[in-house]
């Protein structure tokens, strides 16, 4: 019960948002591996690159063909949030295709009728997966790209970014745009 209403409490934080009516929808952008956000057919959130995973010391990346491509599947279902659509991604480290245990690591959103969700979900879990940075990052999915500034873009939007030791520690929020201040390290 205090996760929930900790999440209650930075979710009422947040600043409102322009969006009021008609659905998001989450697009196969032009990476492979990445998604763009449109609401009533503006596209909100651009992408801003393919996925990518950090596995035997190596970061393996959509993008160069080095995490590839196995399987994606379509799905549909009704949880606590609602109905959604599911896509997920299976990927793969392309040097480990033919191992008895290859290192497998899927990426997934789920569209609601008001919102989305992202998942990153380690199947068959990482090793080596250090940056040698306290702020560096094991994974990259989604990935969005910062608006040049308010003035150039005029829709508002607010962001959510855990922060701390463990995921809901600690929390900012603030308006997306290139000065987005807020979004913790690793994150920006």
């Amino acid at each position: 019960v205090l996760l929930e209403e900790s999440v209650a409490d930075m979710i009422a934080a947040l600043p409102p948002l322009a969006y009021t009516g008609p659905a998001v929808e989450a697009r196969h952008a032009h990476a492979v591996g990445s998604v763009d956000i449109f609401i009533a057919g503006a596209l909100w959130f651009p992408a801003a690159g393919a996925a990518w995973v950090r596995h035997r010391g190596r970061k393996l990346s959509a993008a160069d063909g080095s995490l590839s491509l196995v399987n994606s599947r379509n799905s549909s279902g009704i949880d606590s949030y609602g109905s959604y659509f599911r896509t997920a991604w299976r990927w793969a480290d392309r040097d480990e295709a033919n191992a008895t245990a290859p290192f497998a690591f899927e990426t997934a959103v789920r569209r609601y009728e008001s919102h989305v969700a992202f998942e990153q979900t380690f199947l068959s879990g990482a090793s080596a997966t250090a940056t040698g940075d306290k702020d560096g990052l094991v994974s990259g999915y989604p990935s969005f790209r910062l608006p040049a500034s308010a003035a150039t873009d005029p829709v508002r939007r607010g962001y959510l970014s855990y922060q701390g030791q463990m995921v809901g520690a600690g929390y900012k929020t603030g308006e997306w745009e290139a000065s987005a201040a807020g979004v913790g390290g690793g994150a920006g």
